[in-house]
């Protein structure tokens, strides 16, 4: 009874502890809204007035964004959060961090019946740790599906590991599995991949004669809610986000080695070679604890997915793991560690965080069952002040990189500067503007969020060809115009010569341009450093033709 309580008291402990850390500035860090973000949450109040999405698409099975395909669970479940809190920013967030307070429970409680640490207060530690494990904070703060997808992800290892001996439970466990295809790309490879190999190890479990009949009313009901997904089977919504390795790369490889082996073996051999290289990163140590994600949308600045003392308890936990893969408890970790990355591994990047988030499922197990190691052998009065100093530095860490200098070091990458654009334009109703796509992501989106410009009236301006070929088109223009609003390169030859405002960075308008173009600086928007994200610039086009004695064509346009 006794450990009881200190499990629940230890638990609700953690839930408030991430809750927070989800939660906390939600609406303002990450300051500004990445384009994915901008295209969530506005598609999800374009359903939620009109039943279609940006295109007009009627409540789409995948959903369109800058020549790609997002899983729309994300979107269709951010619509409800939209209708309850209206179009803002932590509404489109909301999703991704109550998904992470989900995610500890379901830890917790697959740790507590994976029964790998005998004490409960090695469970409540683990938990905590993978509670503040960068990489969950992180992705628990970005509004679109990652988390989402770990979430299900966690949910189905987790039923999939209770139905071993509650074969009941492998018609949740089969449904589970077939909607995280809905909730992310990398579960449409990764979900069958473990479905196979978790059948094919514990074939005696799943295929006994208790098991069979739940067995066949799982794979039933998950091939029923697949159906969606055979319209949109043959076509590259299905597998957008998940493209294979540079073929470039593999054919330069394949080259290299033509003299000695044919093209037909060589071509494959390059390619395993590449996915093998890819593979392995995801287990390095300078990876996991040392180094950032290369991308910086991507990574925290100066830290990596995992605190880097939690090295030793990962080195010796992949060794108990090693040691005891024999056993069922440790099999299923083992299976878990060794798929969760094959996704990932078959993509260009280098190490992707994202594409790699069910990694930390069992990377955590894997810490948990070394951090109890390392305590066992350590009397209680010297491990519990150590681990409260490590669970503290750990914090101080987190918190100086997240909360202190990302938003100062990566505003520009996370959309900073457009609420602020948008305020300028609802400023200036009359005025026409040019926003310079030349460097700036796509601008259209981000604008028509903030703008809450009504989906029904975007829609009609939109390019009717493309709800008509949704799923095959993936031809994608970032020039946009609605309202008083072109998204486009500025184009020199005549945009001078239009009362508007030309919007961009310092490359896109420079002071020599606009001394040359007689334009005035009307506004500009920094970040909190003080870098100039926008400025707008007015244009005169009465003085511009006085001086070029009204030799441009566009002199005697309206």
């Amino acid at each position: 009874m006794q450990d009881i309580k200190l499990q629940v008291i230890g638990l609700i402990g953690v839930l408030a502890l991430g809750t927070f850390l989800y939660f906390h500035k939600l609406d303002s860090i990450p300051n500004g809204l990445y384009v994915d973000e901008a295209s969530t949450g506005y598609n999800a109040y374009s359903i939620l007035k009109t039943g279609k999405d940006e295109y007009g698409k009627s409540f789409p099975i995948a959903m369109r964004f800058l020549g790609s395909y997002s899983p729309p669970l994300y979107t269709y479940l951010t619509t409800g959060i939209v209708y309850l809190r209206g179009l803002q920013v932590s509404s489109v967030r909301f999703i991704s961090a109550i998904s992470g307070v989900l995610s500890i429970v379901t830890y917790f409680y697959l740790l507590k019946s994976l029964k790998v640490t005998k004490s409960s207060h090695s469970q409540i530690l683990g938990t905590v740790f993978f509670a503040i494990s960068p990489w969950l904070i992180f992705y628990s703060r970005a509004g679109y599906e990652l988390n989402l997808d770990f979430l299900f992800f966690s949910l189905y290892a987790f039923t999939f590991w209770l139905s071993l001996k509650k074969p009941k439970l492998l018609i949740p466990a089969l449904i589970l599995i077939s909607l995280s295809t809905y909730a992310g790309h990398t579960q449409k490879i990764l979900a069958p991949i473990f479905f196979l190999i978790v059948m094919l190890v514990f074939k005696k479990e799943f295929l006994s004669s208790r098991s069979r009949k739940y067995l066949f009313l799982g794979i039933l009901s998950a091939a029923i809610i697949q159906i969606p997904h055979l319209t949109i089977l043959a076509t590259p919504a299905f597998f957008s986000k998940t493209s294979l390795f540079y073929i470039d790369v593999v054919y330069a490889q394949a080259e290299k080695i033509s003299n000695l082996l044919p093209n037909f073996i060589a071509i494959p051999a390059s390619a395993v070679r590449e996915f093998l290289s890819q593979y392995l990163t995801y287990f390095s140590p300078r990876s996991l604890f040392f180094l950032p994600d290369p991308d910086p949308q991507r990574s925290i600045p100066e830290l990596s997915v995992f605190y880097p003392w939690m090295i030793i308890p990962y080195i010796l936990g992949l060794y108990i793991i090693w040691k005891n893969k024999k056993s069922a408890a440790y099999k299923f970790i083992f299976i878990l560690t060794l798929i969760s990355p094959f996704p990932a591994a078959l993509t260009s990047d280098p190490f992707s965080t994202q594409r790699a988030l069910p990694l930390l499922l069992p990377l955590s197990l894997i810490n948990t069952i070394g951090l109890e190691k390392l305590i066992n052998k350590i009397k209680f009065y010297i491990w519990v002040p150590i681990v409260f100093v490590l669970f503290l530095l750990s914090l101080l860490l987190f918190w100086r990189s997240y909360f202190v200098l990302l938003p100062n070091e990566r505003a520009k990458n996370w959309g900073y500067g457009f609420k602020e654009l948008a305020e300028e334009i609802k400023k200036r109703p009359t005025e026409n503007f040019i926003i310079d796509q030349s460097r700036i992501k796509p601008a259209y989106i981000e604008l028509a969020f903030y703008l809450e410009y009504p989906p029904e009236k975007f829609q009609q301006e939109t390019d009717k060809s493309i709800a008509k070929n949704y799923y095959t088109n993936v031809d994608f223009s970032d020039a946009y115009k609605f309202a008083n609003i072109e998204t486009r390169n500025i184009n020199w030859e005549y945009d001078i010569y239009r009362e508007q405002i030309l919007v961009g960075d310092e490359l896109a308008v420079s002071e020599s341009q606009a001394q040359e173009h007689f334009l005035e600086k009307v506004f500009e928007i920094r970040d909190s450093i003080g870098a100039i994200i926008f400025q707008g610039y007015k244009t005169n086009p009465k003085i511009k033709c006085r001086h070029t004695q009204n030799l441009s064509p566009f002199c005697s346009s309206p």
